[in-house]
């Protein structure tokens, strides 16, 4: 970075103030992580601290200034004593109408984007300065003015900062090769960006810039420039309602098909369901916890993968068992909490299902939520019948269907509450062994599939179902393979409660009464089981789901263990907050927020132990009045799901525990 580029450029900056912030942070072993929204300058006041900007590591002691560009990672790490400091967000463009040197300037060194450090020999001016911006940022008075007052001081900083770096050239640090090598990535991500062009552009050869940044980092030039560009991808699939052809464009790619491919690989699925469960999913802004984890909660690194797909259960060429059982597994419940399951928009056509009468007439039947129950109780008429499915299509059933075939695994407990096993599931060893709600059903011999989004057609096709039921949305890709086997119903259930899913199933397989049968019995338990935990309902409960490093949770609301607080139809127990954190990561700090009478640990029960033995080397967890009262009790995953066995297995479990 060259000190006469910078000065250019704020001198014809347009800036604004986005946020100001002052935080003084306690030793801990794990690090503090802030994904940057905009450019900021964190001014180190007091303590010493290890910071990483974007993978750039600097020793912050005593005063010290570091600067961060939009879309980086900053992590600090205190380790000694307490740190103080503080965080100025802020955003520049170049005033327009600008001089062409100038606009070519900021292309080629983007000083409000690039990482730098410089220490200050005159710390108190910026320290006044920087304190004078936090308090003018949090007045409640001159409302109208705030902003503008705060832009002027913020003018006052960064001039008095050029100033001081201006008369000591050598105090901040100059960007190293490969942070000029990451700088340019980020700058140009975007465009075609090969080796050769890479090297050029810095002035170095190939192979010096190779090694040197496979040493710094581990990966290749351009391994690294695909994780940027597929992370960049995450975020616009997440936060824009652009289309997955417009990403990928947008990150650089112009094949689309070639871009799938890639993102299918880094994030585990592919552009169009890593959509659409983040937007489904989207936080609320106004969620408590999303201001606290500022300062309390390490944030995600920027690979790391938020949303699970079904092809999170499948080993990557080459991987091992171990990765799996390490990295995978502890996935299972996310996988669970996107089964909200995406519209189709598919012209409505018509599926026969021939039975043994060999019948095609068809009788018209509108499923409707509001009207299920209704229709339930009038069918005298049990075959044939039509079905309008999530895609739009009406479905004609023409006797009972005896060889089910369900594309996902999730459907699996609905057909066994229904006595009416299918013959085959999507991931169905690995289920019936591993979850502890379909156990009991594994004599059964559901045949294995294979995975989700790719189940094996060929195996599909031998079995010869008469009716396979998949889902709208995730197997949108696949439907017309299905329906050369058999004819498909396709589900939408994104709008439906357990009771109600329940229902649709048995109108496919003619057992509604049964299906009545068992939403009566399982409220019965649910209400008796309200009566026996009567004693504790002004004691609170949280349901924790660990995120595999054993140091940050998610903390499962009432979008997926709705029935336990339900006053009205559930289990009443009490929340400890008003607020929703699912899709957040919450630490241990976050976790003393809440601070309940009682937790569940939500994982493979045979993992609770190694859970409870490392969560108790930390005096933060044992402070909590859970871990205090012993009221700390595991829960098997497969509760996530949502479905009748698995909320029978919750309320038999929190009778077991709770009534101790």
């Amino acid at each position: 970075m060259n000190l006469n580029d910078l000065i250019q450029l704020w001198n014809h900056a347009s800036m604004k103030v986005m946020d100001v912030r002052h935080y003084t942070v306690r030793p801990r072993k794990e690090s503090y992580t802030y994904p940057l929204p905009t450019s900021v300058f964190l001014y180190a006041v007091r303590g010493d601290a290890q910071v990483q900007v974007q993978h750039i590591h600097y020793t912050v002691r005593s005063v010290q200034l570091i600067h961060g560009g939009k879309g980086l990672t900053l992590d600090l790490l205190v380790t000694d004593s307490e740190f103080e400091y503080y965080l100025i967000y802020y955003k520049a463009v170049l005033a327009l109408p600008c001089r062409q040197d100038i606009v070519g300037l900021l292309e080629r060194s983007n000083v409000f984007q690039m990482p730098y450090t410089f220490t200050p020999q005159e710390p108190i001016s910026l320290l006044y300065l920087a304190d004078k911006l936090l308090q003018t940022w949090n007045s409640a008075e001159m409302d109208a003015l705030r902003p503008f007052h705060a832009r002027t001081i913020f003018h006052q900083f960064v001039c008095e900062l050029l100033q001081q770096m201006n008369g000591q050239h050598d105090s901040y640090v100059k960007p190293d090769l490969v942070m000029q090598a990451k700088q340019y990535i980020y700058d140009h991500y975007a465009e075609p960006i090969t080796l050769e062009a890479l090297a050029a552009a810095l002035n170095y050869s190939i192979p010096y810039l190779s090694k040197q940044f496979k040493l710094s980092t581990g990966q290749s030039p351009i391994d690294y420039l695909i994780d940027v560009r597929l992370n960049k991808a995450q975020e616009l699939l997440s936060q824009t309602d652009a289309t997955v052809q417009e990403v990928a464009v947008g990150v650089g790619y112009m094949d689309l098909s070639y871009f799938i491919r890639a993102f299918k690989k880094h994030a585990g699925c592919t552009p169009g369901q890593y959509k659409e469960h983040r937007h489904r999913n989207r936080g609320s802004s106004d969620n408590p916890m999303t201001r606290l984890r500022s300062v309390l909660v390490p944030s995600l690194h920027p690979n790391y993968n938020t949303f699970i797909s079904e092809n999170d259960y499948q080993l990557v060429e080459g991987e091992k068992e171990q990765m799996l059982k390490q990295g995978t597994r502890w996935k299972i419940p996310m996988l669970m909490l996107g089964i909200a399951l995406f519209l189709g928009a598919c012209s409505g056509t018509t599926n026969v299902i021939s039975g043994s009468n060999g019948s095609n007439s068809t009788q018209s039947a509108q499923q409707t939520t509001e009207a299920s129950t209704q229709k339930n109780e009038s069918v005298t008429q049990q075959w044939p019948r039509t079905y309008k499915d999530g895609a739009g299509r009406d479905v004609v059933i023409n006797s009972e269907p005896k060889k089910i075939v369900v594309t996902h695994f999730g459907m699996m407990e609905y057909f066994f509450a229904l006595d009416t096993p299918p013959i085959a599931s999507t991931l169905a060893d690995r289920m019936l062994s591993s979850f502890e709600t379909l156990k009991p059903y594994a004599k059964m011999k559901v045949k294995d599939i294979g995975e989700v989004t790719t189940p094996d057609l060929e195996m599909m096709a031998e079995l010869g179902p008469d009716l396979i039921v998949a889902f709208a949305g995730t197997h949108n890709d696949v439907y017309e393979d299905l329906s050369k086997i058999s004819p498909v119903v396709m589900i939408n259930n994104a709008d439906w409660d357990w009771s109600e899913t329940l229902r649709q199933y048995a109108q496919l397989i003619g057992k509604e009464q049964l299906a009545e049968d068992y939403i009566t019995k399982l409220q019965s338990l649910m209400k008796e089981t309200k009566t026996k935990l009567s004693t504790i309902q002004d004691k609170t409960v949280t349901f924790l789901r660990p995120t595999g490093d054993g140091n940050t949770f998610y903390v499962l609301d009432d979008s997926t263990v709705n029935y336990v607080y339900d006053q009205a139809n559930g289990l009443g127990m009490k929340t400890p907050g008003t607020y929703k954190l699912e899709g957040d990561v919450v630490s241990l700090e976050g976790i003393t927020l809440l601070d309940p009478d009682y937790i569940f640990i939500v994982d493979h029960v045979e993992d609770f132990d190694a859970h409870i033995t490392e969560l108790n080397k930390s005096k933060v967890w044992k402070s909590l009045k859970a871990a205090k009262g012993n009221h700390v009790f595991p829960l098997d995953v497969s509760i996530s799901t949502q479905g009748p066995l698995a909320i029978e297995h919750t309320t038999k479990q929190l009778i077991r525990f709770l009534t101790k």
